[in-house]
């Protein structure tokens, strides 16, 4: 007599009738195993003990609370934008941007909030996560998100709307790229796009190699090379094993002669020194409510956009409370600083050439370039830019 159909699949699939018995208690146990080392896992990354907790809380709102509490994000510049362009605020230029700025202020306001919050109130000790709160505000429009230049790696940069950038502006375009490691990708694509723009790159670090290299870019007028880097305050820093001139944003843009103007572009690749250099009296803490007298002159409010790659902890243990609550601590104080400024971050990636995991490469974004995308790029037959 021909086996059955049902007989032939279980010999095939199962084997021996007894292992048919034997192989759901196989995958019970193996289940139950994957489940303790699941819980295992979750174990080693609980939150801190109550103690830790409340430790952590404390030191946040002692000593990080007060600098964050003045942060406000201004929403009237974004708002007004399309008639400070001189649109009337009935168009249906107008009427379609204030559409869009009302979606990403909604999604700002819950991002500021979330930003006032301390770390322990935020997930695991994990760096990887430190840097995961700060999320794209804006859609930049697809057609003028690019990657400078188009290729892989650590030097290209996300811009929106490099084209757009100065339109309607009697001044040049003003690019700040800070620190290079001798690679001058982004700066040559962006010279070759915008030939009106004034580059300036700026490095202390550099092997001898790659001094030659910028040098022999600067000579084909691509850029303007300077010998230092940017910090917090004037004078000199150590990096590695050599020591190098250094100075705050407001000095070099009074060195430059670069008062008044708007710096189009500014790039920070400068590990692990962003966090001092922009949250300080020197950078752009003055658009801080409660650091207005830092500086009388606002510089945050002429930042056309900002690429800057964010590093969310030093090497060693980041589960540990306090590099876990430094981390945070920081990263709060720089996205405050950018969003007092009226920047919006239209892109987030992990950068996967660096940063041991956790690093991270941010696009910021002002009002009035966001706007000259939005009439060029997403409505130019309403805007009529």
């Amino acid at each position: 007599r021909a086996p059955s159909l049902l007989r032939i699949i279980m010999q095939c699939c199962y084997g021996p009738l007894w292992l048919s018995f034997l192989l759901p208690l196989l995958l019970l146990t193996a289940s139950d195993g994957s489940r303790a080392l699941s819980h295992n896992k979750k174990q080693s990354q609980t939150r801190y003990s109550s103690a830790v907790r409340e430790a952590v809380n404390r030191s946040w709102y002692d000593d990080v609370y007060p600098a964050l509490a003045s942060v406000q994000f201004p929403e009237e510049k974004w708002l007004s934008a399309c008639v400070q362009s001189g649109k009337p605020a009935a168009s249906s230029c107008c009427r379609a941007w204030n559409v869009k700025v009302k979606y990403s202020l909604a999604h700002m306001q819950r991002q500021l909030a979330q930003l006032l919050q301390p770390p322990t109130n935020r997930g695991v000790g994990d760096r990887k996560k430190t840097l995961s709160f700060f999320q794209p505000d804006w859609n930049c429009s697809g057609r003028a998100l690019e990657r400078v230049p188009e290729k892989d790696g650590d030097g290209p940069k996300w811009v929106c709307g490099l084209d757009e950038i100065g339109l309607r502006r009697p001044s040049k375009c003003l690019v700040y790229s800070f620190g290079s490691n001798g690679d001058t990708s982004f700066e040559e694509a962006v010279k070759k796009r915008r030939p009106d723009c004034e580059i300036f790159t700026f490095d202390p670090t550099l092997s001898a190699s790659a001094m030659a290299k910028v040098r022999q870019v600067e000579k084909s007028g691509t850029l303007t090379f300077v010998n230092k880097g940017l910090a917090s305050k004037d004078g000199s820093m150590v990096f590695g094993n050599l020591t190098g001139a250094v100075s705050t944003l407001h000095t070099f843009v009074r060195d430059l002669g670069h008062d008044g103007r708007e710096i189009d572009i500014l790039k920070v690749d400068i590990e692990s020194s962003e966090f001092d250099a922009i949250f300080s009296s020197g950078g752009l803490r003055s658009c801080m409510a409660a650091y207005r007298d830092d500086q009388p002159d606002v510089l945050g409010d002429r930042i056309g956009q900002v690429q800057i790659e964010v590093h969310g902890s030093k090497r060693g243990d980041p589960r540990t409370p306090i590099r876990y609550f430094w981390a945070n601590a920081r990263a709060a104080k720089l996205f405050a600083t950018f969003y007092s400024c009226g920047l919006m971050t239209f892109s987030e990636e992990l950068n996967i050439w660096g940063g041991f995991g956790g690093c991270k490469e941010f696009s910021l974004v002002s009002s009035s370039q966001a706007f000259r995308v939005f009439a060029t790029k997403e409505s130019p037959g309403e805007c009529d830019y």
